[in-house]
């Protein structure tokens, strides 16, 4: 029997390709002027001040694990440029931190700084004639990476897009790198956006950046120049929007005000009194010296899904050998093992080695289906051995959590992604353990060799790992009419008493149901 087509079905695509096609479009293969890191930084006060400091061809450290002294940072980085910014991010919000970071960076271009910015294109639908604007300045250019090709902001038009190119648009750039003359560069967890800074009311990320001088610095440029002159950047000029001169300097005038405005209110005196960099570069703050590794994806990971794992960053970080013999801490708001994964925790476990995971509860968590994702994992976890360890989305009132839970947020959500290995070894960037970033999006990352480093990190973690500030699961085995049964337990502290879950902690029925479901979904791959 043949079945007519349903005429309602057939009228809502007709009507979604006719959105499509009245759409506006970028043109994918807009001419790209190459352009590097520029080399000659004599005269730059930020050589001259590090000079003093680090030792020639060595790399110092500095982590930044409190939103507020993040921001100043990166803020301090674009005041003291003298030559180039360049900037890449997977997110960069237009709320109060985006337009303090631009407007750094446009004052910074209005006084003769060469500035890059790369974003990725997954956000930029209600930001392009922002974006255009800042592309007119003669000294500021932008690109982005893997762009859609027709742009709307109507979410279906934007959903079939990326249906039809799945391929491709399912890959995006989750770097994060601020880079100042060549000389200080900012990358870690962070993307630009208030959540990140403790900016945010009702949201807070507890993440994790580190403040790199001396010779690492070159490969992070060198990394950005790879990136903004890969095939998959488009420059912000082939966006069909028109930013007029006049566009601009309303923009310049508006971003100076906001900056004069918000630097002068509360927030504004907390960035001025966490900002590091001052004190980093006279040594009232002492650089950390460490051998360092970049390990990082090629930007050709979004238009080759075939290319090579051994060329990929986890490809990458198994080449360095610095496999734990004692303790592995994996830090992760998103992780979801996979078989590979499993693999490495039940060797590392038959080799004596201790596994801690801290990864989001489910109520602290911003994407479920990637909680999901874990979820399948934890008891085959548990059984081979592993320590989980569940971030609540409010803590105890004993202190911060990761010594950065921030001030006035009603939630709090774990976004650090960083790796300890037996103390001595330690990853910071943007690298979740998920199959996202191992196989999909493009991610970055140093691995820095400083047993003291290492401590700072594992202090942070197991701070955060306390039963007042986390949950932890645990397995039970019981034997029943059926047979075996395994199930989960959750237990914390709570006002000083111990409490047990049988149930995902602070989850609503409808939210464990939607769970289950989840976790039937063949999505892994994606996730």
């Amino acid at each position: 029997m043949r079945i007519s087509p349903d005429p309602l079905a057939c009228f809502g695509l007709a009507a979604l390709l006719t959105l499509a096609g009245c759409a506006p479009t970028l043109d994918l293969d807009a001419e790209r002027t190459p352009s590097y890191t520029l080399e000659n930084h004599g005269e730059s006060p930020l050589k001259a001040h590090l000079a003093a400091h680090i030792p020639p061809g060595k790399s110092g450290f500095h982590l930044l694990h409190g939103g507020h002294a993040a921001l100043a940072a990166r803020l301090a980085l674009a005041q003291r440029a003298s030559h180039t910014l360049d900037v890449q991010y997977y997110l960069f919000h237009n709320d109060t931190t985006g337009k303090l970071v631009a407007a750094a960076l446009l004052a910074a271009a209005e006084r003769g700084v060469r500035v890059r910015l790369l974003v990725d294109d997954i956000d930029t639908a209600d930001k392009e004639l922002r974006l255009a604007t800042l592309n007119a300045h003669p000294n500021f250019q932008v690109r982005l990476f893997n762009p859609f090709h027709t742009r709307s902001t109507n979410l279906l038009v934007k959903g079939w897009q990326a249906l039809r190119e799945r391929v491709r648009l399912n890959r995006r750039m989750h770097n994060k790198v601020f880079i100042a003359d060549n000389q200080l560069g900012i990358t870690g967890g962070r993307n630009i956006g208030d959540e990140y800074f403790d900016a945010h009311h009702d949201l807070t990320f507890v993440d994790l950046d580190v403040v790199a001088a001396g010779a690492i610095v070159d490969e992070l440029s060198q990394s950005f120049d790879q990136y903004w002159n890969s095939d998959a950047a488009v420059p912000a000029s082939a966006l069909p929007v028109n930013a007029s001169d006049i566009r601009l300097q309303r923009a310049i005038r508006f971003l100076q005000a906001f900056r004069a405005q918000h630097l002068d209110n509360e927030y504004g005196r907390a960035l001025t009194a966490a900002d590091p960099i001052p004190k980093l570069l006279t040594a009232q703050i002492p650089w950390h010296i460490a051998r360092a590794d970049l390990i990082v994806d090629p930007p050709e990971k979004v238009l080759n899904p075939k290319k090579s794992t051994s060329k990929l960053l986890i490809g990458q970080l198994a080449g360095l050998w610095v496999d734990p013999s004692r303790r592995a801490l994996i830090v992760s708001p998103y992780f979801v093992p996979g078989a590979t994964g499993m693999a490495y925790f039940e060797y590392w476990r038959s080799q004596g080695v201790q596994v801690d995971v801290l990864t989001n509860a489910y109520a602290a968590s911003d994407v479920p289906v990637v909680h999901a994702g874990y979820a399948n994992y934890r008891i085959p976890l548990l059984e081979a051995g592993v320590n989980l360890y569940e971030l609540k989305p409010v803590a105890e009132p004993t202190g911060g959590r990761l010594r950065d839970l921030g001030s006035g947020s009603s939630r709090a959500s774990l976004h650090a992604k960083t790796f300890v290995f037996d103390d001595e070894h330690v990853f910071i960037g943007s690298f979740n353990f998920d199959p996202r970033s191992a196989l999909l999006n493009t991610e970055m990352g140093l691995v820095i060799h400083s047993p003291e480093l290492s401590r700072q990190v594992t202090a942070m973690a197991e701070d955060a790992m306390r039963p007042e500030r986390s949950y932890q699961p645990q397995l039970v085995v019981e034997t029943t009419d059926r047979g075996i049964e395994k199930r989960l337990q959750w237990r914390d502290v709570h006002h000083g008493n111990e409490r047990i879950f049988d149930r995902e902690p602070e989850t609503s029925p409808i939210q464990r149901g939607l769970l289950r479901v989840l976790q039937a979904l063949p999505i892994e791959e994606h996730l």
